[in-house]
Parts: structure tokens; C-alpha cells; sequence
């Protein structure tokens, strides 16, 4: 025990080598320059956010966010068919492109082939998603309009405002006429698609604007016209020519697609479709091997411990990687403008899938590019309601979670 006090006094202290303080300064230094970096990152953030609060702020109001383009009176302007268009194209993008994404992170990561040709159709498979996740999306949008909008013209060619194809549900064809009150309007069923118009000369089955069946009374103008209202308003002069309308459900389906919400939304999927794949499977690798191991232990099947221990262990990861692909995906405009075109005066949203929508993205382009200075303070005004809409959907998504 006296020796120790002894050896503690001849002991000297090490000084640090030059290179290590070195080493330490560089790191003081590095850490400085990646702070430094991103508070540059947060400030430009900010500033461009106040620049653009401060352009559009007064122009959000009630009739901005319910009217829609007025290309002749930028103060009633609004961009309430762009906001619904951005939902519903972003709804059916996520309900097509979700499933098929984590189903194929799945695949790749918890059903590895052991077959040498499957293996090497793997990494083929896999390094092909890799590379798609930096592809231009403009270069998706071409594809799209290949693929979805004109199908290669196997199902016959799109003209302009006129789409030939082939109807298989949702639509049903009248010829529409004016009753003899002049005020109602009676739909007779359309049974020869060739003629687009029809001439009445004897009574047929017919509807009001209801598709309520009537008896229809053709009226020969050379005698006295009824004298009942009632009998007036499903009445029609012989002769009277009318031309065929259709009418269209929410799930009318066609193809080809044309320049439709649905090959607009496939397009999207397409975009982040490496995005899901990837992020999914950095979720399911997180996942510790010792859970699968336990499963199986336990006599679990692949499928089993995949449906009930792996997935739901990464589903927050999942999310995180659902996140960043709807947050891309609502603020896409070049795929969207080469499906759906550039035209934004629209009174209303899609009415069904295969009907044209505008998005926020490219209402914005459209307004910033117009030389009318109240356009472009509208243009920052949506701006701020797709970072506003932006930043509820990802609270929610963060919300969900948190709860899982």
C-alpha cells in the first residue's frame, strides 16, 4: 500500500499528440459547418415563407378558397376546383400506390429468393427501384401519357374534345329535348350510338331531369297545343330535333383513360412509387432479426411473422416513408401538367374519375406566369394554402403514427 502513493507521484500525464488536437479542432470545425449550414437552410426557408406571406396574404379570403379562375376579374378569383382536384388526385394516388408499395418491400426484404436466377431477378428488381426514385418526374409524365392517357392506341385514338373508346360502366346516353313550355327538359334513351341526333315523330320512352319515366305526347303544331301544363311539360313537337348528351356516374370507366383524374393519379403513383419501396423497406430492416428468429421459434410461418410481428414493428417507418411520398406527390406539377394539360378554368371538381381536374401546382404556374400583378399575388396566396394543406395532412399522418 505505500508503493502506490509513490507511483502515483512519478506518474505523468500523456500530453495530446498535435494530430489529435487537430483531429479535435477539425471536428469543432465540421460541427460549426454543418450548423452553420443548416440554420442558412432554415433562414432562406423562412425568409422565402414571410416573402410569400407577405405577397399573398391579403388576398385569402372566403371568395378566394370557394370560387375559382376568372381569367377577366382577378379580385373574384379562387382556387377552390384545384383544392379539391390536389385531394382527390392525392386520395386515389395514395389508395393505388401505398398497398402496392409496401406489398413490394415486403416481397424484397422477408421473401428472398434462394434460387440463383430468382436472386439475381432480385437485385435486377431491386437496383431497377433505386435508380426510378431519381428519375425526372417529367420523364414520368411522358410515360403516363404513353401508358395511361392514349394505351398505346390500342383501344382507339383521342381526338381533341372528343375521346373514342370503349364504355364499360357509368355513363348512360339520352338524346335531350325542349318541351313544348319551353321550360322542361325531356331525355329520350339513346340506342344507336352513330347518330348524335334524333327527330321525333311518335311517342317512345322517355324521362325528365329527374330519370323519372313519363309519358311522352308528341304534338303535331298544326293543331292546338294542350291546354294542361302538366300534359305541356312532357310534350313534344313532331319534328323537333334533339342532339345526344351523356350523363356520367362517379365511377364512370373508360379506356382508353384520356387526360383523367385516373391517369393523372397512375401517373402520381408511378412518381412515388420508389419513394414507398424504399422507405418501407429501411423500415423493415430496422426491425431486429431476433423477433423473426422468436416467431419462428414459436412455429410461426414466413407469412405469419410478417403479418404479425414484422410489419406492424415497421409500420412507423412505413408512414414516415407515406409522408414523404404524399408530400411530394401534392406538390408535383410536370407530370401533372403533360397528362392533364395546362387549363385551369374550371367551375368545379371532377365530377368523375374519367374527368379532367386542375391542381394547385398548376393553377400556381398558370397565375405566377400571367403578367397581371394581381395574378402573381394570387399565385403567392395559394402558395400559402398548399403549405397550409400540406402541413395538416402530415400532422395527421404524423398523429397516426404516434399512434401505432
Amino acid at each position: 500500500m505505500s508503493e502506490l502513493p509513490k507511483a502515483l507521484e512519478s506518474f505523468n500525464p500523456v500530453e495530446p499528440s498535435p494530430r489529435t488536437e487537430l483531429q479535435r479542432r477539425r471536428d469543432r470545425w465540421f460541427r460549426g459547418l454543418c450548423l452553420a449550414i443548416a440554420c442558412s437552410s432554415v433562414a432562406i426557408l423562412g425568409l422565402l415563407l414571410i416573402s410569400i406571406a407577405y405577397q399573398g396574404a391579403t388576398s385569402i379570403n372566403s371568395t378566394f378558397l370557394s370560387g375559382s379562375h376568372d381569367p377577366e376579374n382577378p379580385e373574384q378569383a379562387g382556387m377552390y376546383p384545384s383544392i379539391i382536384g390536389s385531394l382527390l388526385l392525392c386520395l386515389l394516388c395514395g389508395a393505388v400506390s401505398l398497398p402496392i408499395g409496401v406489398a413490394a418491400a415486403v416481397y424484397l426484404e422477408e421473401f428472398q429468393p434462394k434460387n440463383r436466377w430468382l436472386r439475381q431477378l432480385h437485385g435486377l428488381v431491386q437496383l431497377n427501384i433505386s435508380n426510378l426514385a431519381g428519375v425526372p418526374s417529367v420523364v414520368y409524365g411522358l410515360l403516363g401519357l404513353t401508358m395511361f392517357v392514349y394505351m398505346f392506341q390500342l383501344f382507339g385514338k383521342l381526338e381533341k374534345n372528343q375521346v373514342s373508346g370503349i364504355d364499360f360502366w357509368g355513363v348512360q346516353r339520352y338524346y335531350q329535348f325542349v318541351a313544348a313550355d319551353d321550360l322542361t327538359v325531356i331525355m329520350v334513351p339513346l340506342t344507336d350510338r352513330t347518330k348524335s341526333t334524333l327527330e321525333i315523330q311518335e311517342a317512345c320512352p322517355a324521362y325528365d331531369t329527374d330519370f323519372n319515366p313519363i309519358e311522352l305526347v308528341v304534338w303535331d303544331s298544326r293543331t292546338p297545343a294542350p291546354s294542361d301544363p302538366e300534359v305541356l311539360s312532357r310534350t313534344v313537337r313532331q319534328g323537333e330535333v334533339g342532339a345526344a348528351v351523356e350523363i356520367y356516374n362517379w365511377y364512370y370507366f373508360r379506356v382508353p383513360f384520356g387526360p383523367s383524374l385516373l391517369a393523372a393519379a397512375l401517373t402520381l403513383s408511378l412518381v412515388i412509387l420508389p419513394i414507398i419501396v424504399i422507405a418501407s423497406q429501411e423500415a423493415l430492416r430496422a426491425v431486429p432479426n431476433s423477433l423473426r428468429e422468436a416467431s419462428a421459434g414459436m412455429g410461426a410461418t414466413r407469412w405469419q411473422t410478417v403479418q404479425q410481428v414484422t410489419l406492424p414493428s415497421a409500420l412507423p417507418g412505413v408512414l414516415t416513408g407515406a409522408i414523404l411520398a404524399m408530400g411530394r406527390a401534392i406538390g408535383e406539377a410536370a407530370p401533372i401538367f403533360v397528362v392533364l394539360g395546362g387549363n385551369i378554368a374550371r367551375r368545379t371538381g371532377p365530377e368523375h374519375l374519367m374527368d379532367s381536374c386542375v391542381t394547385m401546382p398548376i393553377l400556381i404556374f398558370a397565375w405566377a406566369d400571367n403578367p397581371v400583378e394581381q395574378y402573381r399575388q394570387l399565385a403567392a396566396a395559394a402558395i400559402i394554402v398548399l403549405v397550409a394543406l400540406l402541413l395538416v395532412m402530415n400532422s395527421v399522418a404524423i398523429y397516426l403514427r404516434g399512434r401505432t
